[in-house]
């Protein structure tokens, strides 16, 4: 008998958490696709010491493999932005940057975060679109300064000029809102 309340206690217990599997595998996903990019940045570091082309291709298919996977975890993990972060950041290495700004742009208009938008600067840069990039830039140096050494050293002191600059018209009252983080139209 005591056999049979424990097997019921353990379905009750399987039955209550099944609700969270389709969580956990998405978790799993996440974890995965974050150390196959992970893993492909070495790789890549590696083949371009060595110049080892099958190092290269063999980082080209984790990275492509990490953004199904990021892809699926994003899915089952609405919101959640580690899971699109980690996507953008796979389809910015895979060179599809058209797909990384609208994965980017959709979430910044969930919730803006200056991980997004420097990612978006560099998803516009994959695409040529220095204007579009320099903005995003401009705005995740002015929301979080932190960020601005994650970029190139030549890239840090003009942006920190910027902001600075604009940090004085903010004071000066003269500032009506932050930058944008897309370049501004250009008059036709």
């Amino acid at each position: 008998m005591k056999m049979l309340w424990r097997l019921l206690l353990v379905a009750l217990f399987a039955l209550a958490l099944w609700p969270e599997f389709p969580r956990y595998q998405a978790e799993w996903r996440l974890y995965d696709a974050n150390f196959r990019v992970a893993q492909a940045l070495r790789m890549s570091q590696s083949a371009a010491r060595s110049s080892a082309a099958d190092a290269d291709r063999a980082a080209l298919s984790q990275v492509t493999l990490a953004e199904t996977l990021a892809a699926q975890a994003a899915a089952a993990l609405p919101g959640d932005p580690r899971a699109v972060l980690t996507q953008s950041i796979a389809l910015i290495m895979i060179r599809r940057g058209a797909d990384a700004v609208a994965l980017l742009e959709a979430a910044i208009n969930a919730g803006e975060r200056p991980e997004f938008t420097i990612n978006l600067g560099r998803a516009r840069t994959t695409l040529g679109d220095e204007a579009g990039a320099n903005a995003a830039y401009l705005r995740t140096a002015w929301a979080s300064p932190q960020a601005i050494v994650t970029l190139p050293r030549a890239m840090r002191e003009d942006l920190q000029h910027q902001v600075e600059r604009l940090d004085a018209q903010l004071r000066a009252g003269q500032l009506s809102a932050p930058p944008l983080r897309d370049a501004a139209p250009s008059p036709k």
